[in-house]
């Protein structure tokens, strides 16, 4: 298993959530839209990214044999979500700013259209992607801005979240 590219690499909550969805026969189509509440102090824009990078996840999402198995092993799971899972490819519609793009607060950066246990499944990831790209590309462009034709050079690994975080 990769962990930078397992469906794994989500919050335990969510695999509960789509085992009460499937109980409940809920796969009605739901609307999720990642959006910033309130713009950090000193800050009067975002610049919105990691969009290419959520959407190829979204594209290429699939549990190995490995995962699955693994799941099926945990005890945790009833075998009508590990078969959920095996089979799954997600088929919702996605919109989203262009990689780039100014924002503002309440503005949704991406807006998720799928049915309820495929939407929930993707949420984590789709924040994880959006929120660390979106702050990198953010304070980019506010030291552009402070330094006019300068050169820049960015020792971002130096202060990033483990090796792989600084990739």
């Amino acid at each position: 298993m990769n962990p930078a590219t397992s469906p794994l690499l989500i919050d335990l909550y969510q695999i509960n959530m789509i085992q009460a969805y499937l109980d409940q026969d809920t796969t009605e189509t739901a609307v999720f839209e990642f959006f910033v509440r309130k713009l950090p102090a000193g800050r009067n824009f975002l610049i919105a990214a990691g969009l290419e990078p959520a959407l190829e996840f979204l594209e290429n999402l699939r549990f190995s044999p490995a995962e699955i198995d693994w799941l099926a092993r945990s005890g945790r799971f009833r075998s009508d979500l590990i078969d959920y899972l095996a089979a799954f490819r997600f088929t919702g519609d996605v919109h989203a700013m262009p990689e780039g793009t100014v924002f503002f607060a309440a503005e949704p950066i991406l807006r998720v259209t799928a049915p309820l246990p495929e939407a929930q499944l993707v949420e984590t990831r789709l924040i994880n992607f959006l929120h660390f790209q979106t702050v990198i590309a953010s304070k980019a462009a506010r030291m552009v801005l402070a330094a006019p034709g300068k050169q820049l050079v960015d020792f971002g690994l130096r202060r990033a979240h483990g090796a792989e975080a600084g990739l």
